[in-house]
């Protein structure tokens, strides 16, 4: 970790990006996704059904990652939006790499979401590995946790995803 910059080192292990409130968790969203991927586990749709098990429907925990990306145009508001994973691209950028996969995706659930709740993601680097030659150029591997809570500070889920960057850009 000693040829880490400064910057990213205080940025491990910290809330970076907070993405608060995109959008409202509803059942006419997540019914279009069940119906795109024929999923009909009666949990998502009827509330009879769901009752006994969850309270009331929930919407498919896969959807979590999707409650909290920023739209690309809001009225009223005076920034461009954030990128999907805003803190993979100031990593990259801040390390000089050109391009960044992600290799992959784990998704943690606790708590599920029902129609009328919102989350509020946190990204968090957790590791940065040390500069390395890849088949595809010099490069480096890096982690990040997007927490997923709820209006009252509950965890929903925890998204870690590993990505590895390389081309290192000329200096």
């Amino acid at each position: 970790m000693d040829d880490l910059p400064d910057i990213i080192k205080d940025w491990i292990g910290r809330p970076m990006i907070i993405v608060d409130h995109v959008v409202t968790v509803e059942q006419g969203l997540w019914t279009n996704f069940c119906v795109a991927i024929e999923d009909g586990n009666l949990l998502y749709w009827d509330y009879t059904a769901s009752r006994d098990q969850t309270d009331s429907v929930i919407a498919p925990p896969a959807m979590l990652p999707s409650w909290a990306v920023e739209h690309d145009w809001v009225p009223g508001r005076d920034r461009p939006a954030r990128r999907t994973l805003e803190l993979h691209f100031m990593v990259k950028d801040t390390l000089g790499l050109r391009n960044g996969i992600v290799t992959e995706v784990e998704l943690e659930l606790h708590a599920p979401l029902r129609a009328g709740e919102s989350v509020r993601a946190e990204q968090i680097l957790r590791s940065v590995g040390p500069e390395r030659e890849t088949r595809l150029g010099t490069g480096r591997n890096w982690e990040i946790d997007v927490q997923y809570r709820k209006p009252d500070g509950s965890l929903a889920g925890i998204q870690r995803l590993h990505f590895l960057a390389y081309g290192k850009v000329a200096a």
